[in-house]
């Protein structure tokens, strides 16, 4: 990757710490990394080895977390069983006081504020940069003892070179169990690092005390709208071809199989077309673009470049699992053929442009077969057309195609017809659990099979098996020691089984518009591995401002580990109203859901996430419940909270083509059974958040129809 993370001049580049907050080598400095940087690293220096990372979700606030392996002190419990003791940390930083030309910049911070808070200290830090010199003093508490500080030098001669001199005022000898670590003979005082930049890549090598340190990091900047540019994109529309007149399109069928043709080869889905008068009209969905803008505005040109040449005006309604979702009315054709022949910028084709929900009524106009151009499978009998014609629109006989590196997945296999059915299977998926006592995490390899029935009108039939590959969840035979129902604690025993195939979920689901701006969820079968039931979700839009709601309830059955379709004897009603506040800004969304969870537990479950402008979202959560939870037996009966952190990468921002594809990962501090929900069979809110581009802080992703 040729971007690079730039430093004006003048300006301070933030580095990482040992422990993923910026900072020398042990100790933080008053820098902040700039907004949206994501680093992600890991370190070691006897005894403890870190994987960490760091965001600056905020312009003054980075947050951190880390998981540390302390060697030579046994796992959970203190038992040899699970081997070396592993702890997980959450570190924050504010910057208070920016730099300027004779003051520091000022920052507060704390580190492992919550858990177990093994690392636990608190501190103020001032830092100055004095030309190639950046100078740090700073005081803290807790396992920072008082003073500490250190100068970081980058020569004008080089500056991805730096050299690192601290005084390290940490108090090893009350670490957990530093006897056992060895960390009691570790001293702290003066500390001395080498570091190297290179774009994303950075890397610190250090000496304290006779012991040597390691740190290796790749920062990402979030706020970068597209990493990759889309090289093996198919290119849009360009032919010049005679264009038919109104009159001759509605009278012969013909002219919308070729429109629907082209569209169909840009990986459209689902398209149906309508003439009303001089009025061009398009419903159409795209799998695979992220950006609603990209989509439609390569529909836009297609339609102007084969559709009559008088129309005047051109309406297009994007649709997501066969709901509408928004209008875009083109009010001057003319204007829109200028404006993608170059004659016309942006600012002059916004005039033009209305943007709206998508009404109930409009939506009807498309199920009405006779006012339709577009061709259904049953139309290939239509007057007008040749043996090529009727041979041509048997489309929904679509070749089985293997891709390899295609969304993000090194092989995947699919078939997709027009109308949004087909197969796809992923050879190779990989999923974490922290199940173990230990606080270690667990994986799960295993091949997909997802298979998609379209019905029309909103109803589908999704079903996923899934096939083991390699596994080391079933080894955690330790039994659940929690006093909930184990609706998440017995996930291993779903992985004990002698049947590596199994089914993951088969579920009818029914989409609606029930009224403008109100969507509806229908579902009934197996909704994840380890419930089945049904329920349904309504989700509410306002017309205006930055808030939505909606209230998901579910009658579930837990299945049984040791078979595909039996059931255990406990059942629940879920019921979950959310409520949704987004700060477009910043990116930012607040969510708060209140009601009964799976373990019949009733509470509130909070999330705060923020959205980059590259699509990336990172966010916390936390649930409090008026319910109890253990973790392990030797600990005292004490509320367990469920919460932590989760980080969602749309691959399209990775890759030279656009996929819709995300890799999801959430850091938890076990795997418990309070506050938890049930997968949701396809979340109204999120679908809406996804496409519309709810919360990206611009509304540039509805508008820019160039790419």
């Amino acid at each position: 990757m040729a971007a690079l993370i730039s430093m004006s001049p003048g300006s301070v580049l933030a580095d990482a710490s040992l422990i993923g907050q910026s900072g020398l080598v042990h100790m933080p400095d008053a820098r902040i990394a700039e907004e949206g940087t994501l680093s992600i690293g890991a370190s070691n220096i006897d005894p403890y080895f870190t994987i960490w990372s760091s965001l600056t979700v905020l312009p003054r606030l980075e947050v951190s977390a880390r998981f540390t392996r302390i060697d030579r002190v046994p796992g959970a419990g203190l038992d040899s069983e699970f081997g070396d003791y592993r702890d997980k940390s959450f570190d924050a930083k504010l910057l208070l006081l920016k730099e300027s030309h004779y003051l520091p910049a000022l920052s507060i911070g704390t580190q492992d504020f919550t858990g177990t808070q093994l690392f636990t200290a608190k501190f103020l830090t001032l830092s100055k940069n004095l030309g190639d010199v950046d100078v740090t003093l700073g005081y803290g508490t807790d396992r920072i003892d008082g003073a500490f500080g250190g100068i970081r030098y980058h020569p004008s001669w080089h500056k991805n070179l730096g050299f690192v001199a601290e005084y390290d005022a940490s108090n090893y000898k009350n670490d957990f169990h530093a006897l056992e670590s060895g960390a009691d003979q570790r001293k702290g005082g003066a500390t001395y690092a080498i570091e190297y930049r290179y774009g994303w890549l950075g890397a610190q090598l250090s000496y304290q005390g006779g012991e040597v340190g390691a740190n290796l990091y790749v920062s990402i900047p979030l706020m970068q709208s597209e990493f990759v540019p889309k090289i093996d994109e198919p290119a849009p529309y360009t032919e010049i071809t005679r264009q038919p007149t109104v009159e001759e399109a509605q009278g012969d069928t013909r002219y919308a199989l070729e429109i629907t043709r082209e569209l169909e080869r840009q990986g459209f889905k689902n398209i149906r077309l309508r003439l009303d008068g001089t009025a061009l009209e398009a419903s159409l969905t795209h799998p695979r673009i992220t950006l609603m803008g990209r989509a439609v505005g390569r529909a836009a040109r297609t339609l102007v470049s084969l559709g009559p040449g008088d129309i005047e005006t051109v309406r297009i309604t994007y649709t997501q699992n066969d709901l509408p979702l928004l209008t875009y009315h083109f009010t001057d054709a003319k204007r829109l053929q200028a404006y993608f022949v170059g004659l016309m910028s942006q600012e002059f084709l916004d005039e033009s442009v209305e943007i709206t929900y998508a009404s109930p009524e409009y939506a009807e106009r498309f199920r009405d077969k006779k006012a339709l151009m577009a061709l259904d499978d049953t139309d290939a009998t239509s007057p007008g057309m040749d043996e090529e014609d009727r041979a041509g629109n048997e489309r929904s006989k679509t070749p089985t195609q293997t891709y390899y590196g295609d969304e993000g997945h090194l092989v995947s296999i699919r078939q997709e017809d027009p109308f949004l059915s087909g197969f796809r299977v992923i050879p190779f998926n990989v999923r974490l659990y922290f199940v173990d006592p230990s606080g270690d995490a667990s994986y799960d390899t295993f091949t997909t099979l997802a298979y998609q029935k379209y019905f029309g009108s909103g109803l589908f039939l999704n079903g996923a098996a899934r096939l083991t590959l390699f596994e080391n969840v079933s080894d955690v035979t330790r039994p659940s020691v929690s006093v909930l129902p184990h609706v998440r604690t017995d996930i291993a025993l779903y992985k004990q089984e002698e049947s590596r195939l199994k089914l993951n979920g088969l579920l009818l689901n029914k989409y609606s518009q029930l009224a403008e701006r109100v969507y509806g969820r229908l579902s009934a079968g197996y909704y994840e591995e380890m419930f089945a039931g049904a329920g349904g979700q309504v989700l509410y839009l306002p017309k205006r401002g930055n808030w939505a709601a909606d209230l998901s309830v579910d009658w579930l059955r837990q299945r049984a580990p040791e078979k595909d379709f039996g059931f255990r004897d406990y059942t629940v009603t879920t019921a979950l109203l959310a409520l949704h506040y987004r700060i477009p800004e910043y990116g930012i969304t607040a969510t708060a859901r209140a009601g009964r969870f799976l373990a019949k537990d009733e509470g509130v479950r909070f999330e705060l996430k923020r959205r980059f402008h590259s699509g990336i979202e990172a966010g916390i959560w936390f649930t409090r419940t008026n319910e109890n939870d253990l973790t392990q037996p030797n600990r005292p009966k004490e509320q367990f909270l469920d919460r932590g952190l989760f980080i969602s990468i749309p691959l399209a921002s990775m890759l030279t083509k656009d996929t819709q594809e995300q890799a999801n990962l959430a850091v938890v501090e076990a795997t418990r059974d309070v506050g938890q929900m049930v997968e949701s069979p396809g979340d109204l809110y999120r679908l809406f958040e996804q496409r519309l581009a709810l919360g990206a802080g611009e509304i540039g992703p509805l508008t820019d129809f160039t790419k």
